[in-house]
């Protein structure tokens, strides 16, 4: 496809164009040719998440990397049937699952003098930030969130949740996947080798596309 060609295409399925679209359209279009595959398929393309909770987990995802390239997702959350105020709690989940550390500290620097709950204080927080939001969609962002700033234990403490209240497989691949286009490949391999240990580990038990998988032979 001529350069012209390719950049109207672009323009026509996506509503804009970037500047590195027009860079590599001049320079590399079979490049630009398979980046636009894959971002169509990243992110257009309906996959298994419902639109509603796709662009609720992004405008969590894109709050907690404080992205400000990433208004399109509310446009998307618009266009999906959220209000504003669930995509602002949305951006609240993001900034309560923040206090999982300073809580977790405290509950365990100083248990002696300030014994507390430090899981009902972080649930009571998300709670009061999501008010309308289901557990499952306040989880999916959580999950992501932590990925976000590789917290380790709130991690798996969300993906523990998730498996718990009987979610797909797929559908928590396809809301870490979103981490690779902010934050790229080694915050999504970070995410996946979090979730790979943990069904080694006996952790979790995979119900789904994951059942039977073997984790000790990856990266031979």
């Amino acid at each position: 496809m001529s350069e012209p060609g390719q950049l109207a295409a672009i323009r026509a399925e996506r509503g804009y164009l970037l500047s590195y679209h027009e860079v590599y359209a001049r320079t590399e279009p079979g490049f630009l040719d398979a980046y636009t595959r894959l971002y169509r398929r990243f992110t257009l393309d309906e996959r298994h998440l419902p639109a509603r909770e796709r662009e609720l987990v992004w405008v969590g995802l894109l709050v907690a990397d404080e992205e400000a390239v990433g208004s399109l997702h509310v446009e998307r959350g618009y266009a999906a049937g959220l209000t504003t105020d669930e995509m602002a709690q949305a951006t609240a989940v993001a900034g309560a699952a923040a206090a999982w550390r300073p809580i977790f500290f405290a509950a365990r620097a100083w248990a002696a003098t300030l014994p507390m709950d430090g899981f009902t204080r972080y649930h009571a927080l998300l709670a009061a930030a999501a008010p309308d939001l289901s557990d499952r969609e306040t989880d999916l962002i959580a999950v992501v969130v932590h990925a976000v700033h590789q917290q380790e234990e709130a991690f798996l403490h969300h993906l523990d949740r998730l498996y718990a209240a009987g979610v797909r497989e797929r559908d928590v691949a396809e809301a870490i996947s979103y981490l690779l286009l902010p934050r790229g490949a080694n915050a999504l391999l970070w995410a996946t080798d979090q979730w790979l240990s943990a069904v080694e580990s006996g952790r979790v038990t995979p119900t789904g596309e994951l059942a039977g998988v073997n984790t000790r032979t990856r990266r031979s």
